[in-house]
């Protein structure tokens, strides 16, 4: 009887996604404070740091989806539905857009190579960080092109736009938007094109961010920005400053936003896991999940449900009686807990 198998799965992926989004939107956010702040002449848009902030928020609720399903608060699959879906791909087109915004501005004047070098090196080295964890927490959903990796190559790419016509740099939005829907072929399903976006049969990868659709939203931001640098930076929006504390809350936010992206999830964790624990919330999810995948083994075993239902009961009152619920459903069984859980099943598996 294999007692959520599925909760692995989701340790793996709440481990590497979280480790991924918080350095892959963390950097990409420094890397808009430091392109925004090494602006040679003009001050500082707060209003783009509000914009950062704001997208924090978003960034936030979508991870505590994760936690909610950890602890059981809400259904395993609850971040991977359809809204909750949509909902990140929204955060993640903001912050994508904002890289291309900021990545104009920094350069408006004239393209410093040093500056550059310097943010894709550190974009860089946290993908490379993001891939390694990766393959030690989740190998069979290792990620190998998430939204880092997509904003280091989408720099690349978006370096000699910085000095070519506009028109280009929207042009080139607008294809790589549309691409994967009008040229998508097999022939990009291997390992070594994957990566593009144009193959037919998604990865299985924690976080999958692929150059096409996703860089459109880095050429976008810049394109839009440079059409509009110059009203932009003689309007009152480049001289606003929040009065309202929950404005330069978010200001604040969206300048410090690295610090807050590497310590976000681990806080929510925390206190999520010191809630649980206390009340002993998600417990009765717990035990009515669990009875769902015995009865469904049970039968598949070969008994009979109206022997299965009764059996699989009594385990679950014996889990709960041991406290061991909480250790069986997420899978964290030591050798004497498992073998208490074992004379357990037999117990309840024979009968009085």
């Amino acid at each position: 009887m294999s007692p959520r198998a599925a909760d692995r799965t989701l340790h793996g992926v709440i481990a590497v996604q979280d480790q991924s989004a918080k350095i892959t939107l963390g950097i990409d956010s420094a890397r808009g404070e430091m392109e925004q702040g090494e602006i040679a002449s003009g001050p500082r848009i707060v209003a783009i740091d509000v914009g950062r902030g704001a997208a924090l928020i978003g960034m936030a609720i979508y991870h505590l989806s994760w936690d909610f399903a950890h602890f059981h608060l809400a259904p395993p699959d609850f971040p991977v539905t359809p809204p909750m879906r949509l909902f990140s791909h929204a955060v993640a087109g903001a912050f994508l857009v904002l890289a291309g915004a900021s990545l104009a501005l920094a350069h408006r004047n004239e393209m410093r190579p040093a500056a550059f070098w310097r943010r894709l090196a550190i974009v860089g080295g946290a993908a490379a960080l993001v891939s390694g964890a990766s393959y030690v927490f989740a190998p069979q959903q290792a990620i190998f092109f998430g939204i880092l990796h997509c904003i280091a190559v989408a720099s690349l790419l978006a370096a000699p736009l910085l000095r070519l016509p506009v028109w280009i740099a929207l042009a080139l939005s607008v294809i790589v938007f549309a691409a994967p829907l009008l040229i998508a072929s097999p022939a990009f399903n291997p390992p070594a094109l994957v990566w593009l976006g144009l193959g037919t049969i998604p990865p299985q990868t924690l976080d999958w961010r692929p150059l096409m659709p996703w860089s459109g939203g880095v050429f976008l931001g810049l394109a839009l920005t440079r059409l509009n640098i110059q009203r932009l930076i003689a309007s009152p929006l480049a001289r606003w400053r929040p009065a309202a504390v929950p404005g330069r809350a978010l200001a604040w936010a969206g300048r410090h936003s690295l610090a807050i992206y590497l310590t976000h999830q681990p806080i929510l964790f925390a206190i999520l896991l010191a809630f649980t624990s206390l009340t002993g919330a998600g417990a009765g999810w717990e035990a009515a999940e669990f009875a769902k995948v015995c009865q469904r083994e049970c039968v598949a075993g070969g008994g009979e449900p109206e022997v299965c239902a009764p059996a699989c009961a009594c385990v679950v009152k014996g889990l709960q009686e041991e406290g061991l619920s909480s250790a069986i459903a997420r899978d964290s069984l030591d050798d004497a807990q498992r073998e208490h859980y074992s004379r357990i099943v037999q117990s309840c598996s024979t009968g009085p």
